[in-house]
């Protein structure tokens, strides 16, 4: 036993230097996409089809908002005092309840995003503005020394469009930029952070010195673009995007390319797809890269089931006039490897389409 728990924390040691973000400036996924086991290169639609395959989107008004919770949403009350008061952090140590359930990899996060769109010449012309936040830990009882922590924020716009050059044949793109920044830790470019849980002070240099000057810290400008190209057939779709980011602000690289390809088939009120995503990552296993997903349709309410990187996905969403509620279970895949270092998220959204 003592070996296994020693080999798990050496593929955390490992794995945490090399972390493959899902959520980055600039870059994620709507609650359907997330339901369909991260499907999105056929399935893409509103602003996730401007941002993730342009050559999907159709226009119109769309805003759409997310709140991500991790697995052990029950048990953050209890950090509520750590926020006025930090050194209080160390009266937590000795709760065992709240050790278990901080442990291991979490994060909570929100992204809110409004857009428009409408025809003009033939092509669908649209541009959307987002704001993203995300906090993240990962702490292993066994080596509280080396635990990590990090939050960021940013914010974005993106303008594209779409067009059908042949029939059923549809390509589009889309371009945009923003600024991103780190919260924690404030003093540093590394991302997440290094600290001691066990020390007397364990934020020292980690939180702003003023909380009013916070938003100071978004300084880091980004660019995004995206293009893709989909083809349709007698309910079936063939696809493929490519979305990249320069600089990649997590991970301190001055580029990031994700391309993907997939397919999908429609027949009546069922949806069926499959797709490889990030194809051109070498540090990804192919089992790592694979994505399917199930949707079914019944009006007012869609049913949404899927397998990403080894994982169960779904949810469900709940049409209703002026807005839409949807919740979905996702695992979020840090490592390379598919089933490895997997973190059980829930993401509520409510969004609004006319």
């Amino acid at each position: 036993m003592k070996k296994i728990l020693i080999l798990l924390l050496v593929l955390s040691t490992i794995l945490a230097f090399s972390y493959q973000w899902e959520v980055f400036p600039g870059f994620f996924k709507p609650l359907k996409n997330l339901g369909m086991g991260g499907t999105y290169v056929t399935t893409s639609e509103g602003l996730g089809a401007l941002l993730l395959n342009p050559a999907l989107y159709k226009g119109g008004f769309d805003l759409n908002s997310q709140i991500v919770m991790s697995n052990n949403v029950t048990i953050l009350p209890k950090l509520f005092p750590v926020i006025t008061n930090p050194a209080s952090f160390t009266e937590l140590l000795t709760d065992s309840e709240f050790l278990n359930a901080m442990q291991g990899v979490h994060s909570y996060g929100m992204n809110f995003a409004v857009g428009y769109g409408a025809n003009l010449l033939g092509f669908t012309i649209g541009g959307m503005g987002a704001l993203q936040a995300d906090a993240f830990w990962n702490l292993s009882l066994l080596n509280p020394s080396n635990a990590e922590l990090g939050a960021w924020a940013g914010y974005f716009g993106v303008l594209g469009a779409s067009f059908e050059i042949l029939d059923g044949f549809k390509l589009g793109a889309s371009v945009g930029g923003g600024m991103a920044g780190f919260l924690i830790p404030a003093t540093a470019t590394q991302y997440p952070a290094k600290i001691d849980i066990t020390a007397e002070d364990p934020f020292t240099g980690l939180l702003p010195d003023d909380p009013s000057k916070i938003l100071q810290q978004i300084n880091k400008p980004f660019f995004i673009a995206s293009v893709g190209g989909i083809y349709e057939l007698e309910g079936w779709r063939f696809g493929a995007s490519y979305f990249m980011t320069a600089p990649d602000i997590l991970n301190g690289t001055d580029f990031r390319g994700i391309f993907s390809g997939g397919l999908s088939y429609t027949w009546q009120f069922l949806t069926v797809a499959f797709e490889v995503e990030d194809i051109l990552n070498m540090e990804k296993t192919w089992l790592r890269k694979l994505n399917a997903g199930v949707e079914t349709n019944f009006g007012f309410i869609k049913l949404f089931g899927g397998l990403h990187a080894g994982w169960l996905t779904g949810g469900l969403k709940l049409e209703i006039p002026f807005v839409n509620i949807g919740f979905v279970a996702y695992v979020y895949e840090y490592s390379n490897a598919a089933g490895l270092m997997g973190e059980q998220k829930y993401i509520l959204t409510f969004d609004s389409k006319f």
